[in-house]
């Protein structure tokens, strides 16, 4: 937003936040004449008036009705270039600050006082997206599952899935939320003694048959057990690479008790180094090149040079910098496989260690696999060799496997006794015990105090039902569901208010407003508790409640959805990287590039770092895999942890992270224009405006276009005028980081060669940049410095982000203004994220409705 902002303006705006804004006709027709007029007349009407109309937009005829679809949209774009100094060109004569900036307050105002105008007094219910809903049944019922993955995907609007307006509701949803409902139920409240707890092991070498043909008696099952087609070693059975035939595990077994079970195996890794493997690689490549002579002697200079170069790759590439083996645990249940987990296995060959991970097991039939998972790039040096045993490559040992469970810390489960707690009135009066259960559940489902007709409601259900039922908990499981299924449970109720002004909240509103930002969840007792006394309402214990939340590990929910929306995370691997031209992109490294950004906003949210990090950081948060990827020494072991890195390593910030680089690539070459659009929109909270229509790609006549850089391309592109007008906004941004290819690793050269290999002679990466105002910056260095002197629009963007986010719903130009107020309380506190996020919860937008 531009600075020096006039009194009139001020005035009303202040008044727009209120929302009370009047504006008289003669007031509207002295700013037009005063301000709006002269303004345009003197920098807009030469380019969009009636002699030119520069992108298809005249000012002079445009009218000032902003209540108008179509005019207030144009008034947009004025706004926007305006707010952006992207108008008057910079060849032409540019307007005093002051000008500028009475005129888009003006707009502005004007946009806002129409949005109000049009504003419906009906509150927009806001149903819970599938994250919130399993996670709220995980803290009210004590099931940790996932029930909503047979939902329908919720559609996102403003950048997120948690927006009331876009969360509809269809007849088949209500179906799929009773439905979970009653298996949540029947996981909840299982009947009878304790189911017995077995322990299988399986030990893979005992199969000495081949696959499919050995069964082992475990339960009442004849379990297939599968060694796959491997080698044992000292009773461990050793998986060298990935293959069809290579996996292990066991299938065709029924568990006796539906539960979660504990899948537990023994194993170690056998890691080569780099010598092992220099050495290893020599063998291999001696033996193929004097095979290639003896073929054909000729071509005997060749073969050796091949040899030399091929040997300079084992010796120095940092693939051969192995980490441990990794393996990728499926579990199989009525013929449908899930992966439970994927995990490094450190342990060294001389001292094994156990791994164990949960799953969730019916009794129908089921199996387990274990596969190799470490993936070494495969490229024309060594793909040819890559299942050979004698191929260097972390090996995974197994000694066994187990399976065991059901497992239940206690009988009856805590989930029973959450919902059936053991109290007198139980073994006196069912009815009566009944009523009890539902007024404890009730009022925790609906997150706020139940009246006694709502409790009758549904005991009711219970009274019709319980003579059909076997027991007491399949009769209570009734009303139990419809509750699980009922408006007030799926939807965050705010309760409509007579009038227009904005009306205060209730605790109990602000509670779920606040633990549904911060935890995709339910409130806890202490929020319910300082809701039920209106302790909350207090903006001091707000605060407090809002720092206790961000600090309890449920926060986790918060840096997972809005992170991840907000930046793109959930767009990682919808199209990777191709493996033919960036062979080092593989599954492990696509999970660490989103763990590594999600890892990056927690430690600057929960550490307290200055926000302005997100644009250029000292320190990365990898693990072992992406420090290989980024050639980062040093670093060891797959968790995400924080590492301080030089300015030399041209890392640090969001615009140098993989998770980035991929998604606004195309999987096969990078893209500059989606690299600029997101940074226009992510961090600078710009709109780039949408492409011509049938523009298309860059046409394959246009000659020696396919050996031009990503560059050439652009700036053939940029010949078309009505090209130009965006993409000169947009490329600058990319291209600045084009030694980022589209897998997130660095280069210095646009590679041509077989499948994108850089050669000798191809084009040297050109990262300088020219921004519409003139500007000029080089590579990514001087992009974060251009973004770090931008600092108000980021702070505005991230901001308008997180607002839009806490709140459920799109935001207008009438919330502009507290939006400003918000990023100036984060300036006065550090420019830290957790003043950002206590301006918004203790602000009057988050606790009017």
């Amino acid at each position: 937003m531009v600075s020096s902002v006039g009194s009139a303006a001020i005035t009303w705006l202040a008044l727009l936040s209120l929302g009370v804004l009047q504006v008289t006709a003669q007031e509207r027709d002295t700013a037009l004449a005063e301000i709006v007029g002269p303004f345009l007349e003197e920098h807009c009407i030469s380019c969009h008036g009636p002699e030119k109309q520069k992108g298809k937009l005249r000012l002079d005829t445009l009218s000032p009705d902003f209540h108008s679809p179509i005019s207030a949209e144009k008034w947009k774009e004025v706004l926007n270039v305006i707010n952006g100094h992207e108008m008057p060109p910079e060849d032409e004569p540019q307007p005093a600050a002051a000008d500028a900036a009475r005129f888009a307050e003006w707009v502005e105002a004007e946009l806002a006082r129409a949005e109000v105008a049009k504003r419906s007094t009906r509150v927009v219910l806001r149903r819970m997206n599938r994250t919130e809903y399993d996670n709220t049944i995980r803290d009210l019922i004590g099931v940790d599952f996932h029930p909503s993955e047979d939902f329908p995907e919720d559609p996102p609007a403003g950048g997120f899935d948690n927006i009331g307006q876009a969360l509809t509701i269809s007849p088949m949803q209500v179906e799929l939320y009773y439905a979970a409902a009653r298996e949540i139920l029947d996981r909840a409240l299982p009947e009878g003694p304790r189911p017995e707890r077995v322990k299988w092991r399986f030990e893979p070498e005992e199969n000495t048959q081949g696959l499919d043909r050995y069964r082992v008696r475990r339960g009442n099952d004849d379990v297939l057990l599968n060694p796959g087609e491997n080698p044992v070693e000292k009773g461990f059975t050793v998986i060298h690479h990935k293959a069809w035939n290579k996996n292990i595990g066991f299938r065709s077994f029924h568990v006796p008790a539906a539960g979660e079970y504990i899948v537990r195996f023994r194993a170690a890794g056998r890691v080569p180094n780099r010598k092992q493997v220099v050495a290893a690689g020599q063998k291999i490549l001696a033996k193929h090149r004097d095979e290639e002579i003896a073929n054909n002697p000729e071509g005997a200079k060749w073969h050796h040079e091949a040899f030399e170069q091929k040997m300079k790759i084992f010796a120095g590439h940092r693939m051969y910098d192995y980490g441990p083996p990794r393996v990728k645990i499926t579990r199989h249940l009525g013929g449908a496989p899930r992966v439970v987990a994927e995990m490094d296995v450190p342990a060294p060959a001389n001292a094994p260690e156990s791994y164990e991970v949960r799953a969730y097991f019916n009794t129908e039939e089921g199996g387990i696999d274990l596969e190799y998972a470490y993936d070494v790039p495969s490229t024309l040096e060594n793909f040819w060799m890559q299942e050979r045993e004698e191929f260097p490559r972390p090996e995974l040992m197994v000694d066994w496997i187990e399976l065991e469970g059901p497992v239940y810390e206690s009988w009856p489960p805590e989930s029973s006794r959450r919902l059936l707690p053991d109290i007198p009135v139980r073994e006196q009066d069912e009815t009566a015990y009944a009523r009890e259960v539902l007024a404890r559940f009730m009022p925790r489902a609906y997150r706020r105090p139940v009246d006694a007709a709502e409790i009758d409601a549904k005991l009711e259900l219970y009274k019709k039902l319980r003579a059909e039922k076997p027991s007491f908990a399949e009769a209570i499981k009734v009303p139990l569901a419809a509750v699980l299924a009922s408006p007030h449970f799926l939807y965050l109720v705010e309760p409509e208010s007579p009038g227009t002004a904005p009306k205060p909240l209730n605790g109990y509103e602000i509670a779920t407003r606040l633990s549904y930002f911060l935890w995709s969840s339910m409130p806890d007792e202490r929020l319910t508790s300082l809701a039920a006394s209106g302790e909350l309402q207090n903006p001091d214990v707000l605060r407090e409640e809002t720092r206790r939340l961000l600090a309890d590990p449920r926060s986790g929910a918060f840096v997972t959805n809005f992170a991840g929306q907000w930046l793109g995370l959930r767009k990682v691997g919808a199209n990777p990287p191709s493996r033919t031209l960036y062979p080092d992109y593989d599954r492990h490294l696509e999970l660490s590039i989103v763990r590594e950004s999600e890892g990056f906003f927690a430690e600057i949210l929960r550490s307290d770092l200055d926000a302005r990090n997100f644009i250029r950081s000292d320190f990365v948060t990898i693990n072992e895999r992406l420090a290989r990827h980024y050639g980062i020494p040093g670093v060891r072991g797959d968790e995400i942890r924080k590492v301080m890195v030089s300015p030399e390593s041209r890392r640090g910030g969001l615009v140098t992270q993989a998770s980035f680089h991929s998604i606004t690539s195309n999987g096969t070459r990078t893209s500059p224009v989606l690299r600029g659009t997101w940074i226009l929109k992510t961090l600078l909270g710009r709109d780039p405006g949408l492409p011509v229509a049938n523009v298309g790609e860059i046409q394959p006549k246009v000659p020696g276009i396919d050996k031009a850089t990503v560059r050439q391309r652009l700036e053939i592109h940029r010949q078309m005028e009505s090209c130009a007008r965006c993409h000169d906004k947009i490329d600058p941004l990319g291209l600045a980081l084009e030694n980022f290819n589209a897998a997130g690793e660095w280069r210095d050269q646009e590679g041509h060669g077989y499948n994108g290999r850089i050669e000798k002679d191809d084009p040297v990466i050109d990262a300088s940049a020219k921004m519409p105002d003139g500007t000029e910056f080089t590579g990514v260095a001087g992009l974060q410095e251009q973004l770090m002197k931008s600092e108000d629009l980021f702070l505005n963007a991230l901001a308008s982000r997180l607002t839009t986010y806490a709140l459920g719903r799109e935001l207008g130009f009438s919330d502009q203004p507290a939006l400003r107020g918000f990023v100036q309380e984060m300036k006065g506190n550090g420019y830290t994220m957790r003043s950002l996020i206590e301006a918004i919860t203790t602000s009057e937008l988050f606790t009017t409705k």
